[in-house]
């Protein structure tokens, strides 16, 4: 199967509170040369396949010229049926989302967050909720019909009350996409030591379980920990990255996957500039995939989509046989409400995806073909 396409467009008009990507704070006359530097990017790595995806993400793709986007998508063989771009509300203009249509990007991510302004501003978010109701209907008078909400729940200060009329107000709107992700520490973030009035983990359940219920009477089938979609409206290149299947990035802070190893590029933006004025690639750093890491990974990402695992499936992959031990752990776990398991195929239940980490740590320790003793 041919690789997702992965572009990294780091430009932002400020860096959210929450933030650990890579991402720059730059003046607008840095963008071309960046964009100049991606498409060399791409012509000396000699990647000349048929993108099975693309998709553009930041940063702020949407802050660039709808032109330099479309430069980019001109020096690949072809353009796959489905093209995403993320966006910030407040970013767009008719002039840019027709431009964005006759480009053939086929895919809206709208970086809402939050339809209460109260949240966007603790977030450090630098747009109203005005302006996702603004740009989600330009959109929707331009003819795109697949358009993505991603939402954070669990902001400092925010309430089981305002989480539900986000979830009201978001699913007036009815998108075909709905991403809702929980409010993480990450060490890169201002929020490295997250702030007070950050909800309570049980509030963090509560929320999750009110967006589970609500989209699911809505028609949305809940089909990866994240992510709900309308039928048929999956992103299938998000899918790609949970199911194995190769990858190619390209831009600053860029990673790679091959089938075999993972590769990323410098995410600094004076080294990413340097090496390919030099005439080469940003890489800095790989990973080989062992059977090990493979065998984690098939576990990790695949429960993590509502169809689970085949476990016999995986066992053939790595020439494994459970052990066991294995059985009866997967059955204590299946007895407590945390898995699905028929003996071949293994789904976390909706109480399972609450603690899918620690869950699939169980299911893995220390290896699946292990004798060693569960431990609780």
């Amino acid at each position: 199967m041919n690789p997702g396409l992965y572009l990294h467009i780091p430009f932002c008009e400020q860096r959210c509170y929450y933030c650990a990507f890579t991402v720059a704070v730059a003046p607008e006359h840095t963008f071309e040369p960046y964009i100049d530097r991606l498409i060399r990017e791409i012509e000396i790595s000699g990647f000349d396949l048929d993108p099975a995806t693309v998709y553009f993400g930041g940063g702020t793709p949407s802050l660039v010229n709808a032109e330099m986007i479309g430069r980019i998508l001109k020096t690949l063989r072809s353009v796959p049926s489905e093209v995403s771009i993320e966006v910030n509300p407040g970013t767009l203009s008719k002039s840019k989302v027709e431009r964005y249509r006759d480009l053939r990007i086929s895919r809206i991510s709208l970086g809402a967050q939050s339809l209460e302004d109260e949240d966007l501003e603790r977030a450090g978010r630098l747009h109203k909720s005005t302006a996702v109701f603004t740009d989600f209907h330009i959109l929707r008078r331009e003819g795109f019909t697949n358009i993505n909400l991603d939402l954070i729940a669990g902001l400092p200060g925010q309430q089981l009350e305002t989480w539900t009329r986000n979830l009201d107000r978001v699913l007036e709107l009815r998108p075909e996409h709905i991403s809702i992700y929980m409010l993480d520490q990450e060490e890169r973030s201002a929020w490295a030591r997250l702030p007070a009035g950050v909800p309570e983990e049980s509030d963090f359940a509560a929320f999750y379980s009110l967006a589970e219920t609500k989209l699911d009477a809505h028609g949305y089938a809940h089909y990866e920990i994240s992510n709900w979609a309308l039928p048929g409206r999956e992103c299938a290149h998000n899918i790609g990255y949970w199911s194995g299947i190769p990858y190619r990035g390209f831009g600053v802070g860029a990673h790679s996957f091959d089938g075999a190893r993972r590769f990323w590029n410098t995410s600094s933006l004076a080294d990413y500039a340097a090496t390919l004025d030099a005439g080469r690639l940003p890489i800095i750093e790989e990973e080989v995939l062992t059977p090990d890491i493979q065998l984690e990974e098939a576990f990790m990402l695949g429960l993590r989509q509502a169809a689970g695992i085949d476990a016999r499936k995986i066992a053939d992959r790595f020439a494994l046989t459970y052990s066991p031990e294995w059985f009866a752990r997967a059955r204590q776990l299946e007895e407590a409400g945390w898995i699905r398991f028929n003996g071949s195929i293994l789904q976390l239940t909706a109480k399972g995806r609450l603690a899918a980490n620690s869950v699939i740590e169980e299911l893995l320790w220390p290896t699946p073909a292990s004798t060693a003793p569960h431990t609780p």
